[in-house]
């Protein structure tokens, strides 16, 4: 049997909750006027992540059926004290139908990029009115996870030079997109400077992609797109002139990026 630890993956439920805390910091406006109880979320966001994690290894080698049940249990008592039970249960069904149903299937990508939409919606759901930078950042996400998940089906044997192709040209639709809304945001500075830091790591880690097509190039590439989850979600809060609450955001890049590299060191 697998180890617990890599059941769960925990270095990715980091990046899981750097969603919610982005959406925290842009439903407030700053993680200082987040009242206390929104803070749940972020206990919400991660046991649903690792719930999530521990029912797609059940689905895949018919293990941890019990895990996963009790930590995405426990992930809705948490979004319930956070005054977000709604959103979470959407989050929850979503996750039991890419498992159940979806995984291999050709809707399999867009029901993952949608799980982690409603993860960053968990703190929007309790904002007194969600701002559309807020709305773009989810959507934004929603488009990220959804092209890295269809990438990811050349993670086992390898994909088509057709598949990755595409993928990159999504990735540069989505940065391309990005940067031109940033404009209309109240901090382009901010933004910008948090847009150059995560294109300056995305463009080396994907560009290998364009004429690479075997399973390790596109395995490592999506680790690292993966990890650059909380600093994509840390350039929408700098541009909403929040670049403290962004920091921290994207200060959680670190202890997924340090548990990496002692799962590759064991």
């Amino acid at each position: 049997m697998k180890p617990t630890s890599d059941l769960l993956r925990p270095l990715n439920a980091f990046t899981a909750v750097a969603d919610t805390l982005a959406g925290l910091a842009l439903g407030f406006g700053g993680l200082a006027a987040v009242p206390a109880h929104g803070f749940w979320l972020l206990g919400a966001s991660a046991l649903l992540y690792l719930g999530a994690a521990a029912l797609n290894d059940y689905r895949n080698r018919h293990a941890a059926l019990g895990m996963a049940v009790g930590l995405l249990a426990l992930g809705l008592v948490f979004a319930w004290a956070g005054r977000a039970v709604g959103p979470a249960l959407a989050l929850a069904a979503a996750i039991v139908l890419y498992d159940a149903a979806l995984e291999d299937t050709s809707l399999g990508f867009l029901d993952m990029g949608a799980c982690r939409g409603l993860n960053l919606s968990l703190s929007l759901a309790i904002a007194p009115y969600p701002s559309a930078l807020a709305i773009a950042a989810a959507i934004a996400l929603t488009a990220y996870v959804a092209t890295l998940t269809y990438l990811s089906r050349a993670e086992v044997g390898g994909g088509s030079r057709l598949r990755t192709r595409r993928g990159k040209l999504a990735l540069g639709w989505i940065a391309g997109l990005i940067a031109v809304s940033l404009s209309l945001t109240p901090s382009p500075f901010f933004g910008g400077v948090f847009l150059f830091a995560l294109l300056a790591r995305a463009i080396p880690l994907f560009t290998p992609l364009w004429t690479a097509t075997d399973a390790a190039a596109t395995r490592s590439a999506i680790g690292g797109g993966i990890l650059l989850i909380p600093l994509f979600d840390a350039t929408f809060v700098a541009a909403s002139a929040r670049p403290l609450s962004a920091l921290l955001v994207a200060s959680l890049m670190l202890p997924a990026m340090g548990l990496r590299r002692l799962d590759s060191a064991s």
